[in-house]
């Protein structure tokens, strides 16, 4: 008998982690934020969490958290993030939509 291979990315698991990493990236120690978030697909979507990395990499008014790491909790509020498709004009209207 011979198994069909699944192609559906439904219900799978995904992680995607970001690290600020400049040209000169590797003469730069420090590569805050790191920005982590985990989920998984619900097609056609993304439905993830920051793991409280927002949190963590930045200060309430926006700005990188430059401190030492030992001093920030590591679990903070967590965030749902959802992921999803579109074109290039649907997000520069969303965008033009947000409040200056």
């Amino acid at each position: 008998m011979r198994k069909n291979l699944n192609l559906s990315t439904d219900g799978e698991a995904i992680s995607l982690y970001m690290n600020y990493w400049p040209w000169y990236g590797t003469f730069v120690a420090d590569h805050r934020p790191r920005l982590e978030f985990r989920g998984k697909w619900q097609n056609p979507n993304i439905v993830m969490d920051d793991h409280g990395s927002i949190g963590r990499a930045f200060l309430p008014d926006g700005t990188v958290y430059r401190g030492q790491g030992g001093s920030r909790p590591y679990m903070d509020e967590v965030v749902p993030i959802t992921f999803v498709q579109g074109s290039r004009s649907e997000l520069d209207r969303a965008c033009r939509a947000l409040p200056k």
